[in-house]
């Protein structure tokens, strides 16, 4: 494996560990705790997110979209047998979110916090549906072990944490 893909890798993997780490916190985001706090793993990911697409734009695709756009293709039709590059749209959408949602939350935590459920529901529905096609779906074996342990993972916990509730 080259340079090059490592850093795609590595920087998806951080982008992934940061989404997973503050969700797992995020229950108890209005209980001060230790840091990192739910907010600094949801900014680290979405940091290292950006390095993510970077990294694919620059040594995947040479900064053209037209080659993004052609890859995504190839490898929705690999997957799911219709090429379609429309799962490269979907990637800037999940990147303007991740941006909005956290540029929200850091400069109105309170609103942010308050927010409709509805809304919440909707963005990290959305979110975990374009985590869980970029490693389970679409990921190299190592990276659909992961994505599925920390999906079953986490759904376990948010699972305990609504019983607990009442």
């Amino acid at each position: 494996m080259s340079g090059a893909d490592w850093a795609i890798r590595l920087t998806a993997f951080a982008a992934f560990a940061g989404y997973v780490g503050a969700l797992a916190k995020w229950q108890g985001r209005r209980q001060p705790s230790a840091w990192p706090s739910a907010l600094s793993l949801w900014s680290l990911g979405l940091v290292a997110f950006f390095a993510h697409f970077v990294c694919a734009f620059h040594f995947e695709h040479d900064w053209s979209h037209t080659k993004a756009l052609a890859a995504t293709a190839k490898q929705t039709a690999e997957r799911t047998g219709t090429e379609t590059g429309v799962g490269l749209y979907l990637n800037y959408a999940f990147t303007l979110v991740w941006l909005a949602d956290c540029v929200w939350w850091h400069r109105a935590k309170h609103s942010h916090e308050e927010r409709p459920a509805w809304l919440g529901g909707t963005i990290h529905g959305y979110m975990a549906f374009m985590w869980f096609n970029a490693t389970v779906v679409f990921g190299a074996p190592l990276g659909q072990a992961l994505g599925g342990i920390a999906f079953a993972g986490l759904g376990g916990w948010l699972f305990l944490q609504k019983q607990r509730r009442g």
